[in-house]
This record gives C-alpha cells, sequence and structure tokens, in this order.
C-alpha cells in the first residue's frame, strides 16, 4: 500500500489533551502538507460529543500521543484530496470519448485503395463504430493525493458521409475507474456522448471537429477505526475539440502531422460525507493545445490492408485554472481548505496502433502513452467498424 505521507522525526508530541478538542503541536506534522496541518487543527477544535465526528475526533485525540504514525495516517485519509483523480478521470473519460477524432478519414467516400479490386465505397451509408478500452495510471502529488487508477470502457457510435469527404457521426461513451493501493478507495462511472465532424480534401488535408458532454458518479471509501467514512458525489463536464492536419502519402508510406485544441470545463458538487465533513462545489477548465506526427506504412493484400502506425508528440495546458480551494466544513463551525490539485501544464505522448482495413470492415489496436511530471497514463484499446 502506498504510503500517503512520509513521516519525519518527531520532535515534540501533542500536548494539552482533552476528550475532544485538544491542543495540538505543529512540530508533529513536519513533512505534512500544508493544508493537513489546517485538517488536523479543525478536527482539534471539535467539542461535540454525539455523531460520528465526536467519535473521529474522541479517537484521533487517544493516538494523538500513544501512536503518532496513525495519527497522522488518520489526518491525511480525513483531509485526503481526490481532486486530482477527479480531474485524471473527467480528462481520460473525454479523451476516450473524442479520441475519434485523432484520426482523418481514411479515404473520401468515391476513393477506394488501388488493391481493393471488389470495391464499392459509393454504396456505404451508415458505419458502425465500436471500440473497448483498458487503462492503468499513476499519480504522485504534493497534496496527499497519490493515486493509482484501473479503468475499463467502451464506446459505441454511429457515422455516415453527408457528402464526398465530408462525415457526421455521434457516439457514447461509458468509463469505469477505480483505484488501487491507497488509502481511500474511490470508484467512478462516466457516461457522455459526443458529436463529430470529419472533413478531409482531395490534397489529403483535413478537419475533425467535436464536443462532448457528461457526468461521473462517485463513490468513495474510507475506514477510521472501524468508522466508516464514505460519500458519494456527481462531477459535470463538457469539451470541444478540433484536430486539423494533412495527411501526405508517398507510395505506400505515410506521414501525418496535425495539431489539435481541446477545452474542457469540469463541475464537482457539494456533498457530505459520513463523517459530516460538507465539501464545497468546485470548478475547473482546461485548454490544451498539442501537436504531433503519425507514420504509418501499408501492407497491401487482396482487398485488404494492414497498416502500422507509430505516434510521437505533445502539448501545454495554456489554461490550467479554476476554484483554488475546496472549503470543507466541520461541526463545532471548525474548517479547513483543500488545495485543487492540478497536474503540471506539460504532456508528451506516444503510441503504435496496427489497423486492419477491409471494404467494409475495420479492426484496430491501440497502445498509447501519456506523461506529464509526476504522472503516467497507459491506455490499451481495441477498436471495430462495420460499414452498410
Amino acid at each position: 500500500m502506498k504510503n500517503v505521507i512520509i513521516l519525519f522525526p518527531v520532535f515534540s508530541l501533542i500536548f494539552g489533551a482533552n476528550a475532544v478538542g485538544a491542543q495540538i503541536n505543529d512540530n508533529v506534522f513536519a513533512g505534512m502538507p500544508e493544508y493537513l496541518i489546517d485538517t488536523a487543527h479543525a478536527w482539534a477544535g471539535i467539542y461535540s460529543e454525539f455523531g460520528p465526528s465526536a467519535d473521529i475526533a474522541s479517537y484521533i485525540n487517544q493516538i494523538q500521543s500513544s501512536d503518532v504514525e496513525r495519527y497522522l495516517n488518520t489526518i491525511s485519509i480525513l483531509g485526503f484530496n481526490s481532486t486530482a483523480m477527479a480531474l485524471f478521470e473527467m480528462t481520460h473519460h473525454v479523451s476516450q470519448a473524442l479520441g475519434i477524432l485523432e484520426t482523418p478519414i481514411t479515404a473520401r467516400r468515391d476513393t477506394c485503395p488501388a488493391n481493393f479490386i471488389n470495391c464499392n465505397m459509393g454504396n456505404k451509408k451508415i458505419v458502425l463504430d465500436g471500440r473497448v478500452f483498458g487503462a492503468f495510471a499513476d499519480y504522485d502529488s504534493d497534496y496527499n493525493g497519490n493515486f493509482n487508477t484501473r479503468s475499463t470502457g467502451f464506446s459505441v457510435g454511429a457515422h455516415g458521409y453527408v457528402t464526398n469527404g465530408l462525415m457526421l457521426g455521434v457516439e457514447y461513451t461509458r468509463t469505469m475507474t477505480d483505484t488501487h493501493d491507497n488509502r481511500v478507495y474511490t470508484d467512478a462511472t462516466g457516461n457522455s456522448i459526443s458529436t463529430f465532424v470529419k472533413y478531409m480534401a482531395r490534397s489529403g488535408f483535413f478537419v475533425n471537429v467535436g464536443a462532448n458532454i457528461g457526468d461521473a458518479g462517485w463513490t468513495s471509501d474510507k475506514n477510521i477505526a472501524g468508522i466508516p467514512d464514505n460519500s458519494v458525489y456527481d462531477t459535470n463536464f463538457y469539451a470541444g475539440q478540433m484536430n486539423t492536419g494533412i495527411r501526405m502519402m508517398r507510395g505506400r508510406i505515410a506521414v501525418t502531422p496535425m495539431v489539435s485544441v481541446r477545452y474542457i470545463r469540469f463541475f464537482a458538487d457539494k456533498y457530505l460525507d459520513a463523517t459530516a465533513q460538507a465539501f464545497d462545489d468546485w470548478w475547473y477548465n482546461t485548454l490544451t493545445t498539442s501537436g504531433g506526427v503519425d507514420f504509418s506504412f501499408d501492407f497491401t493484400g487482396n482487398d485488404f490492408i494492414v497498416r502500422p502506425t507509430f505516434s510521437l508528440g505533445g502539448g501545454y495546458d495554456v489554461i490550467s485554472n479554476g476554484t483554488d480551494n475546496i472549503h470543507v466544513q466541520l461541526i463545532d463551525n471548525q474548517f479547513y481548505d483543500i488545495p485543487v490539485d492540478a497536474p503540471r501544464r506539460a504532456m508528451f505522448y506516444g503510441g503504435l496502433n496496427i489497423e486492419l482495413i477491409n471494404n467494409y470492415f475495420n479492426a484496430a489496436l491501440d497502445y498509447k502513452l501519456n506523461i506529464r511530471s509526476g504522472y503516467t497514463a497507459h491506455t490499451i484499446m481495441a477498436n471495430i467498424k462495420i460499414a452498410f
């Protein structure tokens, strides 16, 4: 299990303890994030004698001098910072939902690869698109928000040509995420709808534009000395993205440089956990610009193409701001603030993809790596398309 905090030698223990509402010495908190010191002071100020808040206040008062390590771990659980996890999960969901924008149209409707002997592209009316994916991520934070996640999900959608080179589509995406090796276990389920437009000119120039709106439901499971501290809350988001570039063919080799811009706005609801901690609502937004290049090679057969692709690129969050701190209210008018923990602005990505293209059937297997400072995510995805 990952340690949420790192303990340093304790020079002075807690003193002056009453049944509840104890006085504390800040020296015991060396090495902890500053907001957790405020969390400890807030809980030390509780004088109530009834309810789960009073039970926990009594418990931490009992262990504050007898077991300092357990006391500090308990404080880190009570004030656990889940904002990085929320931002990660919603960004991951949007990335999967709008991932269809990352590639141009395979071909204009009236164009067939030369090796397709029986080609009837013009009769394609609609394409059904299905994807399943799995991801795992690791995040190290300065704000007590370290986490490991495992995510699975799927997308189903349909798209069709309006005219040669112009495609419209709609897609539904669902993600399921749970945490591993954490002191606080959290599950999230996200649902969203995307609409998109894809255009490709005969020159290979393309523009893909999409919009996404959805929500994620969260359940958090904490346990303090046998006292369950659970909570349920919702987050909402909407996003827009544009990708543009040009697919340049030289025989069987294609090089596709592209740039993209994505805007995401997140909203988190107010909620009350089982220990009567009332968390205020908060919001955040990002505007990310990125650029990269895809390299692919076509292995052709009788009416099919096998296309491996290598991708490399990076991006930067031009906008990354919103609520600075989440206000947490306890009983007895005690409170503390949790800082919103946003990831570093710069990011890099790489990927490998292999795709089988047939006249009426496409299948692909994809791996993608995303890296930011203190953050690494791996995604594996399988994709299938059937055209009618």
